[in-house]
């Protein structure tokens, strides 16, 4: 079972070009509606390689209730570029304890990038930071994502990132950094 801990709630970083940190305090530091950036991050084509229900475009309506299922569910960060103060993302983290020492926590990540931001390098950056982030957090024993079949460019974001293949499930590979 996956659960939100204190680890990922402490989860803010930046990169050259991004600030990440919890989605409703950079919302309302940047001056943000949390439902219009989930509306203009989640499209048909950005939601196509996440789990099925999350798939298509979204209104007002269905983009209050994802964030309430998320804020519910796992810590989401919301990701902006430094230089313009534009929402370009989301990263979702979920926890559980470690395999190998159960004091330790496992990280899940998911994330999403809007269409604009594509092919830019930013996932990698995004991810990047993540990595480095979670390598600052003693707590934190592996890194894991998963990355549907036909979704290549993750898998090289991942890749990238030091992440190797783990596990293949039905429709997905599984990929892990281990840290400790």
């Amino acid at each position: 079972m996956l659960v939100a801990h204190d680890t990922t709630q402490r989860c803010t970083f930046s990169t050259p070009r991004l600030l990440v940190g919890d989605w409703h305090r950079v919302a309302n530091e940047h001056g943000l509606d949390l439902v219009e950036v989930v509306r203009s991050v989640l499209t048909t084509t950005t939601t196509a390689a996440l789990p099925p229900d999350w798939h298509g475009d979204f209104d007002q309506e269905r983009a209050r209730q994802w964030v309430a299922a998320r804020d519910a569910e796992s810590p989401t960060r919301l990701v902006i570029a430094s230089d313009s103060g534009q929402p370009i993302g989301l990263l979702i983290l979920f926890e559980s304890a470690g395999r190998r020492d159960p004091a330790r926590v496992e990280l899940r990540l998911g994330y999403v990038l809007a269409e604009s931001a594509w092919g830019e390098g930013l996932a990698s950056e995004l991810v990047g930071g993540l990595v480095d982030w979670a390598r600052s957090e003693p707590s934190i024993e592996t890194i894991s994502g998963g990355v549907a079949k036909d979704n290549a460019a993750s898998a090289r974001v991942l890749l990238k990132n030091g992440f190797e293949p783990a596990t293949m499930r039905e429709d997905e590979q599984i990929y892990e950094l281990i840290l400790r």
